[in-house]
């Protein structure tokens, strides 16, 4: 999952860009007249001869990093693109939604990049005592004449979201994901936010594509309070999470649930154990209460929100984190001695072909192929549970680019759907940095029975979130010139197809 991170060096410092294990950095340093800050990610020639990976991507990169910086740290700014030289300049704006816009350089751009690029260079041979004073003295100057108060923006996610259920008929699942309002605040050029602040709800999209829920819990708190905010789960009853304290969401009417009513709740306990989140969790399907040092644990009844006293139980839930690859699977064995996949050629000759041996669960990959619906003849199972292939060969013509079949988890066999006996596949729509994700229905015979474009960009894809009657995909829309890529959550109905969006901007 992409990401960037801003560090600070003083009045400066460094962007870095990261995709898994690769990365790209840049540095920053702030402005003068609108310019707030500058950025600097590298010229295309510099990514040439060291980040050959990226060149193809390099619009999509510098785009993203841009609405990243606008959106950790100047959110009612819009941003200036030279995609050659890798320059962007984050301009003082009146948009309440950022955007970032790719455009030649102007005479004032050019003479800030140039300002930018001579510091870089002077930074990294001699010393900037001099030029910092200036550098200060101008920040200082400018604060003095053009401080304004930047206004609040709509209110985008906070961490990945999370899938749960209810056991309450009248209530489905859904999807609940925290959500993050900047308030307004003095425009602070250093990058430091000293004086900013945000409020924090918790929107739930029902499962069954009914309108979703927005529940306010917190106003008006320092970032640093909720930094490692998380949503923990459902008990059934209760959507509970941790964000700059305890909070729940009572599923049959959406109420907020806070830590006073657990101590109305059990009035016998000392306040103490509800102010430490750090132990907190859901376990077994209960909220778990364990002291920071596992010296004592409490479950909370899902109905009464009464405390009963048990043996701590550590969990490292919080800790899990879980990529889109993890729900791919290459095929399933669909009936006894009979093997269903998703495989490319060079595949069905190397690791799927004839002779060789295979596992009830498959992993995949979503390596840029085209692959065909595949059925095999395998021999009896061994004792560990694998399968000698006896013959292998496609059905049809038909092909998918970076299709796999969706499981539960990564531990697990395809997701199987009856009458008809099927399984669900995801694939690309079509090549290049247009594609979007494509979920597909296909019996044991290789047939479609439905496929639905769900419009997110593969490449974007940020979580799977899998059930048996639903599945969710959580992601932005592919980019469009001088537009922020708005994050969606997609329902799809695994019987029929049936598609529901619901943005995640509020």
């Amino acid at each position: 999952m992409a990401s960037v991170t801003i560090v600070e060096e003083g009045r400066d410092g460094r962007v870095e860009y990261r995709d898994g294990l690769r990365t790209i950095s840049g540095y920053w340093a702030f402005g003068g007249a609108d310019v707030v800050t500058i950025v600097s990610m590298g010229s295309r020639e510099e990514w040439q001869r060291s980040h050959g990976w990226a060149v193809v991507q390099r619009a999509n990169i510098l785009r993203f990093v841009a609405d990243e910086v606008i959106r950790l740290r100047a959110p009612s700014c819009t941003a200036e693109i030279d995609e050659q030289s890798g320059e962007i300049l984050v301009r003082q704006g009146r948009d309440a939604v950022s955007r970032a816009k790719v455009s030649a350089s102007s005479s004032r751009q050019a003479k800030a990049v140039a300002f930018v690029h001579n510091y870089s260079d002077f930074r990294a041979k001699f010393a900037v005592g001099v030029l910092i004073a200036v550098l200060i003295g101008g920040g200082l100057f400018w604060l003095g004449q053009q401080a304004v108060t930047v206004t609040a923006v709509s209110g985008v996610p906070l961490r990945e979201s999370l899938r749960f259920d209810s056991d309450d008929p009248a209530r489905p699942g859904g999807v609940a994901t925290l959500i993050e309002t900047t308030d307004p605040y003095p425009l602070d050029i250093s990058g430091r936010g000293g004086n900013r602040t945000g409020s924090l709800s918790i929107l739930v999209t029902p499962l069954d594509g009914s309108k979703p829920q927005l529940i306010p819990f917190a106003r008006r708190i320092s970032s640093g309070a909720y930094s490692l905010a998380r949503i923990m789960g459902s008990d059934g009853r209760t959507l509970w999470f941790d964000a700059a304290g305890l909070y729940g969401v009572r599923l049959g009417d959406y109420a907020l649930i806070t830590t006073n009513d657990l101590r109305a709740a059990n009035p016998g306990l000392d306040a103490s154990w509800w102010e430490d989140s750090r132990g907190m969790d859901l376990v077994e399907g209960k909220l778990h209460v364990m002291r920071i040092d596992r010296s004592a644990a409490m479950d909370i009844d899902p109905d009464t929100l009464t405390a009963t006293g048990v043996a701590p139980k550590p969990s490292n839930a919080r800790f899990e984190r879980r990529e889109p690859a993890d729900y791919l699977a290459a095929g399933l064995v669909a009936l006894p001695g009979e093997w269903i996949g998703l495989h490319a050629p060079a595949e069905l000759s190397g690791e799927f072909r004839p002779g060789r041996w295979i596992k009830v669960v498959e992993n995949a990959d979503d390596v840029k192929v085209l692959r065909r619906l595949c059925k095999g003849s395998l021999g009896a199972a061994t004792a560990d549970a694998r399968f000698r292939i006896r013959s292998i060969a496609p059905i049809g013509d038909a092909q998918f680019l970076e299709a796999a079949f969706l499981r539960i988890d990564d531990k697990s066999e395809p997701i199987r759907l009856t009458s008809p006996d099927s399984a669900l596949m995801i694939h690309t729509s079509s090549p290049g940095l247009a594609g979007t994700l494509v979920v597909s229905r296909v019996d044991y015979q290789g047939q479609l029975l439905w496929s639905t474009d769900t419009g997110l960009d593969r490449f974007q894809l940020k979580q799977i979130l899998p059930g048996q009657e639903v599945l969710a995909f959580v992601g932005t829309r592919p980019p469009v010139p001088d537009k922020l890529s708005e994050p969606f959550v997609v329902l799809v109905e695994t019987g029929t197809g049936k598609m529901t969006s619901q943005s995640l901007w509020r």
